[in-house]
């Protein structure tokens, strides 16, 4: 229905309020029309007692005054005069005295800013029975004041009728009114919006059609809020069919990481096999670099089914049990010292937390968050340091209000900026050439899985800090 539209109830509004606002005009309009109404009688009145006085002929003043009283309603004139000795006199210029006792006295020769409300609402809405006295200034030399007698009921109908021709001016001005407003604002308002809104529902249904040639004319060149609501849907449909791509990429990414996983297996199978056996040999040294081999390809399997998981958004739920913090960061530094080669650059290994601090945590899950920072703490401070100074990668713990907070502190060159910048996005955030970027994005949530969080405390050139929170036990 029309009248549900938005352009419906703009015009069904703008009807109303101009109404209202006439409302509100009309009851200073009609104090106004009360007090020129009178005037009017009296300004009459005044210039027909001088017509009168001036006519020798009295059938001419009688024609006179019973066409004033036809024309004007007026029912009395009196002219008061004071006489030398001090008595007021009565003149009556032409009708009768009125037979009701109720006279209302308006003095038009005092003279007001605003008439008073009050008047028009009672001659208005009363009964009509009175009869107005009327005081103005006089037209005729030697007489004080010129009083003039007319009817309530004449002024009552003379309001009344005022009323009505202005109720009537006013519907048509509120009908032109809003025909006006509901044109320009349909133009400017409502139907951008009806094109907005059968925008979005065509992008709902299609969100991966490309744009065509009426998609393209939504562009609005308009500096006000509509033409920023078109030029940011249009910045939205962008957006949203970027992110759609982006995740048909890593689809495939996906796929392709499957079937190098499945044939990436197959290949670590033959080679863990062969570590199996070297692992076993009489001789020491092959048997400890048999055992090394097995724990390097059991990481390089783990790796590769990470990497899957990333790419699927799939992680194994965690497990929470109660671990003993310090074993497992100490487990972590110890494979990320040995496969980056810590003893030749004589990086030294400080784990500060208590032996007795424990954390609920999945054991799997925790150890892959260390292991990923420390490594990549490791990697960092494999640099030249001047003057044989020793870099330092310490561990240290806190406990409050049920959380461990582990912080991991490095001596390195700190993160670059581009690194900073998009420290925990995928395929981004590498600060080190050859790196993915996936290690501190999965690490972070391996750590909001299990109820904790990881986040960057601080970098700079003295090196960088780390924290890691996880529940406590």
């Amino acid at each position: 229905m029309f009248i549900n539209r938005l352009s419906g109830k703009l015009l069904i509004m703008t009807i109303v309020f101009v109404m209202l606002a006439e409302v509100l005009i009309f009851i200073p309009s009609a104090a106004m029309f009360r007090h020129s109404w009178l005037e009017e009688r009296a300004e009459a009145a005044g210039l027909l007692t001088l017509a009168i006085e001036g006519v020798p002929d009295y059938m001419g003043g009688e024609m006179l005054s019973k066409q004033f009283m036809k024309d004007t309603g007026c029912s009395m004139v009196v002219q008061k005069r004071t006489s030398a000795s001090g008595e007021i006199l009565r003149q009556t210029v032409l009708g009768s005295k009125p037979n009701t006792k109720h006279i209302i006295t308006e003095d038009l020769r005092i003279k007001r800013r605003l008439p008073l409300f009050r008047d028009s609402f009672r001659d208005f809405f009363g009964a009509g029975e009175g009869t107005i006295r009327i005081l103005s200034e006089p037209t005729v030399q030697g007489v004080d004041v010129l009083e003039v007698f007319v009817p309530q009921s004449a002024l009552q109908m003379a309001l009344r009728d005022y009323c009505r021709r202005v109720l009537l001016w006013s519907l048509a001005i509120s009908l032109l009114t809003g025909i006006m407003i509901y044109l320009a604002l349909s133009r400017m308002i409502a139907r951008p919006i009806k094109r907005l809104a059968k925008g979005l529902a065509d992008f709902r249904n299609a969100p991966r059609q490309r744009p065509g040639l009426q998609e393209a004319k939504m562009t609005s060149l308009r500096k006000d809020e509509i033409g920023q609501l078109e030029r940011e849907f249009v910045a939205m449909k962008e957006g949203v069919r970027g992110a759609f791509k982006q995740q048909e990429r890593l689809a495939t990414l996906g796929m392709a990481m499957a079937k190098i996983n499945h044939d990436l297996r197959n290949v670590l199978t033959s080679t863990q096999l062969i570590s199996d056996r070297l692992a076993d040999d009489p001789d020491p040294r092959i048997s400890t670099m048999g055992k090394r081999l097995v724990k390097t390809v059991d990481r390089g399997v783990k790796l590769c089914e990470a990497t899957l998981g990333f790419s699927q958004s799939v992680e194994d739920r965690p497990k929470p049990q109660a671990i003993r913090l310090a074993t497992l960061v100490g487990e972590a530094a110890a494979d990320s010292m040995v496969e980056n080669g810590a003893r030749q650059h004589k990086i030294k290994f400080i784990n500060d937390i208590n032996t007795t601090l424990k954390v609920k945590a999945d054991p799997t899950h925790s150890y892959r968050i260390f292991h990923n920072l420390l490594r990549n703490a490791v990697q960092a401070m494999q640099t030249e340091y001047p003057n044989n100074i020793v870099p330092v990668l310490q561990v240290e713990a806190s406990e409050k209000d049920g959380k461990v907070s582990v912080r991991i502190i490095d001596t390195g060159p700190g993160l670059p900026q581009k690194a900073q910048d998009n420290l925990f996005k995928a395929f981004t955030s590498a600060g080190r050439e050859g790196g993915t970027g996936l290690g501190l994005t999965i690490a972070r949530e391996l750590a909001r899985s299990q109820g904790g969080n990881l986040r960057l405390e601080s970098t700079n050139e003295d090196g960088t800090v780390f924290v890691v929170e996880l529940p406590s036990t």
